[in-house]
């Protein structure tokens, strides 16, 4: 074979080999930072509960600041969690032209920006209305069942949950460890419409705990997205040391995803 032959023929292997190291890079990434943020999040309100804005509003100027920081990790959630999805999407090697993939990204598109307002009011404008108007900062208090935040965070969850339907059955027909996040992903958008269903019907304790149970379905999620990763970057460094392939294709990324 002439030294232009195998060249040719290394190409294939060289980008597949890139596109594995990239999508496990990003799935370890991604998937890292949703769970830093979380346990942010978790670690700021487990050692200081929300604090009371009804009528003890010297009391959450006091827990203003570590209110701030839970929020500031809240805000990560969302765009951390749609780049895990969307590259498990691809590391399934999901068409780009699948209908279901465009109607998944788009839903995906549509949670953020609910989830973002929602969370960074919280350490942007609800400490501006404490101090300038109280008692419109009622109303962009999150963790008031009749707040505009808590809203737009329990809607964001409903279209999060109709995109986790879709992403999930584009993952039915592959590996196990993809089945099981599809099973994570579907209980996700259960509970997710189950809580909207119980905050329009006036139940907002059993939609606070459909929300938090739904969220706790995104941690399984991020742990099959670390393994996910690091057997794509695994299989890249085992490209990396395979013999040129004579055929001018790389393995297909198929039966490892």
């Amino acid at each position: 074979m002439s030294g232009q032959e195998q060249h040719a023929a290394a190409a294939p292997v060289t980008h597949d080999r890139v596109r594995r190291r990239r999508l496990g890079t990003g799935l370890l990434a991604a998937a890292g930072v949703y769970l830093a943020a979380a346990a942010t999040m978790s670690l700021v309100f487990a050692s200081a509960p929300p604090p009371r804005l009804a009528g003890n509003l010297a009391a959450f100027e006091q827990g203003l600041a570590l209110y701030r920081w839970g929020f500031v990790g809240a805000s990560l959630l969302a765009p951390a969690l749609v780049t895990v999805l969307v590259l498990l999407m691809t590391a399934a090697q999901v068409p780009a032209d699948s209908a279901r993939r465009w109607l998944g990204t788009i839903l995906l598109a549509a949670y953020v920006p609910f989830a973002t307002l929602a969370y960074t009011t919280q350490y942007t404008l609800l400490p501006w209305l404490v101090e300038t108007d109280p008692d419109t900062a009622a109303l962009w208090y999150l963790h008031d069942a009749r707040s505009i935040p808590y809203a737009l965070d329990l809607t964001g969850y409903a279209v999060l949950a109709l995109a986790s339907v879709v992403l999930a059955s584009t993952m039915l027909g592959h590996s196990r460890l993809l089945r099981w996040v599809a099973a994570w992903l579907v209980a996700m958008g259960v509970l997710s419409l189950a809580a909207l269903a119980f905050h329009a019907a006036g139940a907002s304790t059993a939609a606070s705990v459909s929300t938090a149970s739904s969220a706790l379905c995104t941690l399984p999620v991020m742990v099959l997205a670390i393994v996910q990763g690091r057997r794509l970057r695994a299989t890249a460094r085992a490209v990396d040391g395979a013999p040129r392939p004579e055929p001018a294709h790389g393995p297909s990324m198929a039966g490892d995803a």
